[in-house]
C-alpha cells in the first residue's frame, strides 16, 4: 500500500498493511533546537522533521488555519512598535497583535481585529472571495501533481467557528451571538461562499482525499459555544460546506480543536464531519471511551498523552500499550500524540514513542 491507499483503508475502517505513520501534529521549535543538541542533524527544521523520522506524508493545499481566516490578498503588515523584548504589529491576517521576541511557542497578545460590525465586516469580505485568481494559482499545474500524489491530499481551511474568531476576536465574538446574531450569519455566508467555491474549483479538475477544519474551539472543562449556538450559528453552513465536497467525491472531513469536546461530537456528527483531533488527555478526552460510544461513525487521531512523552520509557510503554493495540484493532485510528511534542521530552524519548507505536501498528507487539 502507498500511503493514499492506506489513508482512506484506514479511514473507511478496512485492513491495512500497517498503521498509518502521522504520530505527531507538530513540532515546537524550541524541541527541535533541543533534539539538536541531542544528536538530530542540523539541518532538519520543523517541517522536514515529518520526513526525517519516517512518517506517512500529506499533500497540503491551504485555504485558512491557525491564525489565517483565508484572506488573498492578505493585508500588508506593518510594525507598529518595536522594543527589545516585543513588538507591535498589524499581521497579514489583519489584526494587530503583541509578539514576544525569543518565545516562539509562546501565543501572541491581540489588540485589535479586523471586523468590529456588519460594516467592517462588509469593508474586507472581498480577501475571502472564492474567485480571486491569485487564490489557487496555478492550479491546472498544480492539480495534475495532486492527482498522481501517493500521498493524501488534504485541504486546510479555518472552520466557521475559527473564523468568526478571527474575525472578531473571541471575546467579541461571544457577545455577537447575542447582540449581532445577523453579522455571525453573514459571517457564515461568506464561509460557505468561500469554501464551496474552492472546492468546485478544486475538484474540477483534482482528486481531494480530505478537508481539515481548524477550530480550536474548546478549553479543559468544555466547548467554546454550546449546542443550542452551534446548531443555530454553525450547523447549517457546515451541512452546506460538507454536502457540497461529498457530492464532489470528497470522503473525509476532519475538526481540529483541542479541549474537551465530548458534548459537540454528535453535532459535529450530523453536520457531516467524521474524524476529530487530536483528543487532548489533560482535557479529559479519553479515545478508548470515544470508540466505545461512537464505533465507525468517528475516525480518531491522537489522543496519546503527549506529556508521558517527557517521562522514562516505562510510562511510555504503558500509554501506548494501554490505547494504540485497541483502537487500532477496531480500525479508523490514527495513532498520535494529543498536541505538538514539547520541548521538554529527549530525543531519545521520542525515538522511543516512535518504535513501541509502529512495532504496534505493523504486529510486531
Amino acid at each position: 500500500m502507498n500511503a493514499r491507499e492506506r489513508f482512506h483503508a484506514t479511514c473507511r475502517f478496512e485492513p491495512v498493511d500497517r498503521a498509518f505513520r502521522f504520530e505527531t501534529i507538530g513540532f515546537w521549535p524550541e524541541t527541535i533546537e533541543r533534539w539538536r543538541k541531542e544528536g538530530l542533524p542540523e539541518e532538519v527544521e520543523v517541517i522536514s522533521a515529518y520526513v526525517h523520522f519516517g512518517m506517512d506524508l500529506r499533500m497540503p493545499f491551504f485555504i485558512g488555519g491557525g491564525y489565517d481566516a483565508g484572506f488573498v490578498p492578505a493585508f500588508e503588515e506593518k510594525v507598529i512598535e518595536e522594543s527589545d523584548e516585543y513588538r507591535i504589529l498589524r499581521t497579514t491576517y489583519g489584526s494587530v497583535i503583541k509578539e514576544f521576541k525569543g518565545r516562539q511557542s509562546t501565543l501572541p497578545q491581540f489588540l485589535e481585529f479586523p471586523v468590529r460590525d456588519m460594516k467592517t465586516f462588509e469593508d474586507i469580505k472581498w480577501r475571502l472571495d472564492p474567485a480571486t485568481p491569485e487564490r489557487l494559482g496555478n492550479w491546472h499545474q498544480t492539480a495534475q501533481l495532486y492527482n498522481e500524489s501517493d500521498v493524501p491530499v488534504y485541504l486546510y481551511v479555518c472552520g466557521l467557528f475559527g473564523t468568526a474568531r478571527h474575525l472578531l476576536g473571541f471575546d467579541n465574538l461571544m457577545f455577537a451571538y447575542y447582540d449581532s446574531p445577523k453579522l455571525i450569519h453573514a459571517i457564515g455566508e461568506q464561509w460557505v461562499k468561500l469554501l464551496t467555491g474552492v472546492i468546485e474549483q478544486m475538484t474540477a479538475s483534482a482528486k481531494i482525499d480530505a478537508i481539515d477544519f481548524w477550530e480550536d474551539m474548546a478549553y479543559r472543562n468544555g466547548p467554546m459555544i454550546g449546542p443550542v449556538l452551534f446548531r443555530e450559528f454553525m450547523s447549517p453552513y457546515y451541512k452546506r460546506v460538507i454536502g457540497c465536497a461529498r457530492s464532489r467525491g470528497i470522503e473525509v472531513f476532519e475538526v481540529d480543536t483541542d479541549g474537551n469536546i465530548h458534548t459537540l461530537i454528535p453535532l459535529f456528527l450530523e453536520v457531516g464531519v467524521n474524524k476529530l483531533l487530536p483528543f487532548e488527555v489533560q482535557a479529559g478526552m479519553d479515545i478508548r471511551e470515544v470508540r466505545k460510544k461512537y464505533g465507525k461513525n468517528l475516525i480518531i487521531e491522537g489522543g496519546l498523552d503527549k506529556r508521558t512523552l517527557a517521562l522514562d520509557f516505562g510510562a511510555i510503554r504503558e500509554e501506548v500499550e494501554f490505547k494504540v493495540p485497541m483502537l487500532l484493532r477496531d480500525g479508523g485510528f490514527f495513532p498520535a500524540i494529543d498536541h505538538y511534542v514539547p520541548p521538554d521530552v529527549s530525543l531519545e524519548n521520542f525515538e522511543y514513542f516512535l518504535k513501541i507505536v509502529r512495532d504496534i501498528g505493523t504486529g510486531k507487539r
